[in-house]
């Protein structure tokens, strides 16, 4: 897997090596600092330690749902959240665009050749509604080829500690394949892959194995990482972002 930066530095950096600016932030919405940061106060200063300081930026209200959204007309150095989402993309120069997850699974993906970036928040419901699948949709109507796209799936809990229920893992089965599943080092009940089963679909969608990278660390295991199952609910979280300068 080409990663640079590995979980090094002031914010746990992990990047993937593109040749626009990205990577899956650890330690920026975290108690770390001596405080919990909001995400406007996490963007400005991960705008600081990757030179982004004049950069606009697109969040989103995310809501464990499919809806796609694009992100136009941005103002230099400013934070626009564009209401609810879990995916957002731009083809703006200059414009990062960010997603937060402490468990779920950041996705982020590029077009070179259309110039366009994205970044998708995908949880358990997000991966069951295909939301990796909405925003490759809502690219190849803009005029994508699916051979120019490249996905990277940050890091997210595993297979080793993502637990579900008998009813649940014959649903995940049936969709996915047995693939999907497994058996938790500290559990007799079925563990879930959510990586995986966004992988098995990005190539069900027509990607090739060479165009998705998919990290192999687990939030749960790894205590550089936010867990929102490990913390209870009361979790940081990792800050995952692209910035659309080809």
């Amino acid at each position: 897997m080409r990663w640079k930066g590995l979980l090094s530095g002031e914010a746990g950096w992990l990047s993937p090596a593109w040749e626009v600016p990205a990577g899956f932030c650890t330690a920026l919405m975290a108690e770390g600092f001596g405080q919990k940061l909001s995400m406007a106060q996490s963007c400005e200063r991960l705008s600081m330690l990757a030179g982004l300081k004049e950069a606009p930026w697109a969040v989103l209200k995310q809501v464990h749902g499919v809806e796609i959204k694009k992100a136009e007309g941005l103002k230099a150095g400013v934070l626009s959240c564009l209401g609810e989402g879990d995916g957002v993309w731009t083809e703006q120069p200059g414009v990062v665009v960010a997603v937060q997850t402490a468990d779920c699974v950041p996705i982020l993906m590029k077009d070179g050749r259309r110039r366009r970036v994205a970044a998708v928040h995908a949880g358990r419901r997000g991966v069951w509604g295909r939301i990796a699948w909405a925003q490759l949709e809502v690219w190849l109507k803009e005029g994508s080829a699916l051979e120019d796209i490249e996905v990277v799936l940050g890091p997210c809990i595993g297979p080793c500690c993502y637990e579900v229920d008998e009813e649940m893992a014959a649903s995940f089965a049936q969709r996915w394949g047995m693939e999907v599943l497994s058996q938790g080092k500290n559990t007799l009940k079925p563990t879930f892959h959510l990586a995986k089963a966004l992988e098995v679909d990005l190539l069900g969608f027509g990607l090739l194995p060479s165009q998705v990278e998919r990290s192999p660390l687990c939030t749960f295991c790894d205590s550089r990482f936010h867990s929102y199952r490990r913390e209870q609910g009361k979790a940081g979280r990792q800050l995952s972002w692209v910035r659309c300068s080809f």
